[in-house]
């Protein structure tokens, strides 16, 4: 993907970029060999040209960058996920309707404080283990 309004993220940069964002980030979570993520991709540059403006776009390899796909427990690809304020507040796993994913993102940035207000943080060092 070459769009100029998506950053490409990584393990090591994710927390300044997405966790950190003062805006809306909308993550593509893709594999090279996904013929979804490439069927999705021009979706997705669309939208980030689109709403560059008001949400960070960035995208992230699970192949190279597992620990990231794992802590947010991304089993396939393409995953969409919307984060507000280093939040998960919606995800979209698969290959959807574009119109789908453009709905999508218009509300999360028209709602997304919104549901960040009334959602409770959940420390990532919470494990179901002893």
């Amino acid at each position: 993907m070459n769009g100029d309004n998506i950053i490409e993220l990584e393990d090591t940069s994710w927390g300044q970029r997405v966790e950190e964002s003062k805006k809306p980030v909308v993550v593509m979570f893709y594999s090279p060999v996904c013929p979804y993520c490439k069927a999705m991709e021009p979706y997705f540059e669309e939208y980030a040209r689109e709403y560059g403006s008001s949400a960070v776009f960035g995208r992230i390899n699970i192949a190279v960058n597992p620990w990231t796909a794992e802590r947010y427990g991304v089993q396939g690809t393409p995953t969409f996920k919307f984060f507000c304020h280093g939040r998960p507040i919606w995800e979209q796993v698969g290959q959807i309707y574009p119109a789908i994913l453009r709905n999508a993102v218009r509300d999360m940035i028209q709602h997304g404080e919104e549901c960040v207000r009334k959602s409770t943080p959940i420390g990532q060092d919470i494990t179901g283990y002893a």
